[in-house]
């Protein structure tokens, strides 16, 4: 392995163990825990770095992405756009409460995370290629 791939390895392992971290402290600093289920099932589920080609996986249960967009309980698939139940009158009416509001834990640090690790790996890529030039030079 190279120092160059070496540095991608570590970068990546690193930016991989923070996701989770960074995750589990947003659920907890917007209160998206009052089961608890949500938060216990946020992990890492597998990374693989190659060289400079890298995938990760994560894991939550799926009422995760419902938290982050503010859906869930009376959405339906095929409704047609009618959400009668979004409306202030028929949720006063069916004592439905307030509406749910989007709470982004999952799809704000992704986007962040994801624009940040796309820059550093561009950063440490970049400079390997330019070693590779500067090395050029010394063999003449």
């Amino acid at each position: 392995m190279t120092d160059a791939t070496q540095n991608v390895q570590e970068y990546a392992q690193g930016w991989y163990d923070m996701m989770t971290r960074i995750w589990r402290d947003r659920l907890q600093m917007m209160g998206v825990y009052e089961t608890g289920q949500l938060l216990s099932s946020v992990s890492s589920a597998g990374l693989n770095v190659d060289g400079y080609n890298m995938s990760a996986a994560f894991q939550f249960i799926q009422y995760g992405i419902y938290v982050d967009a503010g859906t869930g309980n009376g959405y339906t698939r095929g409704n047609g756009g009618d959400l009668k139940f979004l409306g202030k009158a028929y949720r006063y009416e069916h004592k439905l409460g307030k509406q749910r509001k989007p709470r982004p834990w999952f799809s704000r640090s992704w986007a962040i995370s994801t624009r940040v690790l796309a820059d550093e790996m561009q950063r440490l890529i970049g400079d390997a290629f330019v070693g590779i030039f500067d090395n050029l030079d010394d063999n003449k």
